[in-house]
């Protein structure tokens, strides 16, 4: 009778001493042994390594029984180890890994191999999906024994330590992925010293995932980060209130997709939720139009909407993918019509085409503001849409900028007094520029709680989701104006000047987004440290505030 509960091996570092696996030793088929590993420990005795749900199961039970002719069972008799480690047991001794990741055939000779890695990256995905991850980062590093896999979760890069993974099977793992399942890729085979670019399609854990791959050649590797897609039909999509639009906002966007035509831009960094929030307000229109996506690739699956994808190539090299979808969709009787994103000049060709022609036009596009969305980006020479065209009436109705801070665990947020690290110069500061009581600030408990602590993760504790702050600027007769004549510092301070609100009232017309998630952090739901690591410190906020000043007197 065997009274030690089994040892947990997170790391490989962790894994007891042996002399050697008996794989061959039991006979033990190659597709199980990425699951189960028997491994010889000093004066003859023996143990098993295996996943958590092979502990007491049928197979481990066989194989106790057959070693124990010849070997004595050890205490504890199970270590119970992650997928990685796993992984890192049944291929240990296999390729070297300068001869790695060339080519299809390397791979798929082995079926052990193509299971334990397909079960690594299935492990990998689990992890993310649990905690809401929406990257992972393959940082294969050829100078070290081991890499590392990131996670971008709550919008942080996290490096569990349970997913240092041995470089040379993170490269097969990368290989396996690229060559074997992955479609509409830049190139046939995976090659680590050159920019490339796939979709992998996948069924995993229950749910339809598409992954969207981007990898290059670094100083000392390869770097691979994996966009996961869900896929499902019956994904709930949340509300405007529920990502987290304050009143006024969602009025603004009530009456903007009211309009009968013209433009609306979703801006943002990437990963700050726009396709989110574009898939959101398309079911807000009614059933009763038609709606129509165009993405590179379709990210989310929109229920009553038309979703077309195309492909981009890499070298930009060709005809232009999106003249084919431009002229048929007008062809397709369309109301609606969003493109996912506006980066370059054949994605902003079409936006103008659809908003030219009278209908309503979305789409998203990278810029670090409302305004700079006209003024950087959609004018730029990257993207080519005339200064005339966006101050025509009617073209473009809406600007907006959002991002994605992390929220408080409501049950264990700490107020100022609790927060002890907290120094009385930062409180002080915080009173000064935004009119609002220390008493009324609660800031993330390191510590976390039964409620928002992640295994794992000890990063996000005190952390609980995450909520959008947005800028939004209807575009008026005045706004045009000064959009057409470049007046750009005069446009900042017009929209400026439509402020009537506090930082603690709710009201958004006119502020800034880091003035919009003041709002949130004078109702304790945001640790107002994030918003700084967001958008700049506090301090610069009130160097930039005197510099405004300054330049309205002189004017």
């Amino acid at each position: 009778m065997h009274q030690v509960a089994p040892s947990v091996v997170e790391h490989s570092d962790d894994m007891p001493a042996f002399l050697r696996k008996l794989y061959d030793e039991v006979n033990l088929q190659p597709s199980l042994r990425h699951l189960v590993c028997p491994i010889e420990l000093e004066n003859s005795r023996f143990a098993l390594v295996v996943t958590e749900e092979h502990v007491r199961s049928d197979v481990a039970t066989e194989l106790i029984k057959a070693l124990s002719f010849k070997y004595t069972a050890a205490d504890p008799l199970y270590y119970v180890a992650s997928t990685v480690v796993m992984v890192e047991l049944c291929r240990d001794g296999e390729t070297e890994p300068q001869q790695r990741g060339r080519s299809k055939s390397a791979l798929i000779g082995s079926r052990a191999g193509e299971s334990s890695l397909w079960s690594q990256f299935e492990n990998m995905v689990r992890f993310a999906s649990v905690n809401d991850g929406s990257d992972l980062h393959f940082e294969i590093d050829r100078s070290k024994p081991r890499s590392v896999v990131g996670f971008r979760i709550d919008g942080k890069l996290i490096r569990p330590r349970a997913f240092e993974v041995k470089t040379s099977d993170l490269l097969d793992t990368a290989a396996y992925l690229y060559n074997v399942k992955s479609q509409s890729g830049s190139e046939n085979t995976f090659n680590e010293n050159k920019p490339q670019q796939c979709q992998i399609k996948a069924a995993i854990h229950g749910s339809n995932l598409l992954f969207r791959w981007a990898s290059n050649k670094s100083a000392s590797g390869t770097k691979v980060v994996m966009r996961m897609l869900h896929q499902d039909e019956e994904q709930t999509i949340r509300t405007l209130p529920e990502l987290g639009y304050l009143p006024d906002q969602i009025g603004i966007w009530d009456r903007s997709i009211g309009r009968l035509g013209g433009g609306i831009v979703i801006a943002g960094v990437v990963g700050s939720g726009k396709s989110t929030t574009g898939q959101t307000v398309m079911t807000m229109l009614p059933s009763t139009m038609a709606k129509y996506t165009v993405e590179d690739p379709v990210e989310y699956i929109i229920p009553g909407t038309t979703q077309f994808s195309v492909s981009r190539s890499m070298t930009d090299a060709g005809s232009d993918p999106f003249i084919a979808v431009k002229r048929q969709l007008k062809r397709m009787d369309p109301d609606v019509v969003l493109i996912g994103e506006i980066r370059d000049r054949e994605s902003a060709g079409l936006f103008r085409d659809i908003a030219e022609s009278g209908h309503r036009a979305f789409s998203t596009v990278h810029a670090p503001s409302a305004i700079d969305t006209i003024t950087m980006r959609l004018t730029s020479d990257e993207l080519g849409i005339p200064i005339d065209v966006i101050a025509t009436p009617g073209f473009m109705n809406l600007l907006v900028y959002q991002a994605l801070l992390p929220l408080n665990c409501p049950h264990c947020k700490l107020d100022h007094i609790a927060a002890t690290w907290i120094e009385e110069d930062y409180l002080a500061r915080v009173e000064k520029l935004f009119d609002l009581s220390r008493r009324d600030l609660r800031f993330a408990n390191p510590e976390g709680c039964e409620h928002c602590r992640r295994e794992g993760l000890p990063e996000l504790h005190g952390v609980k989701g995450r909520t959008v702050v947005a800028e939004m600027i209807e575009l008026d007769e005045q706004m045009l104006h000064l959009f057409r004549e470049r007046k750009n510092l005069e446009l900042k301070h017009y929209v400026r000047s439509l402020n009537r609100a506090k930082f603690y009232e709710p009201q958004t017309v006119g502020k800034r987004v880091l003035e919009v998630s003041m709002y949130k952090v004078s109702q304790g739901l945001i640790d107002p440290r994030e918003v700084e690591y967001k958008f700049g410190t506090f301090e610069q906020y009130e160097i930039q505030n005197n510099a405004e000043r300054q330049l309205r007197r002189v004017a």
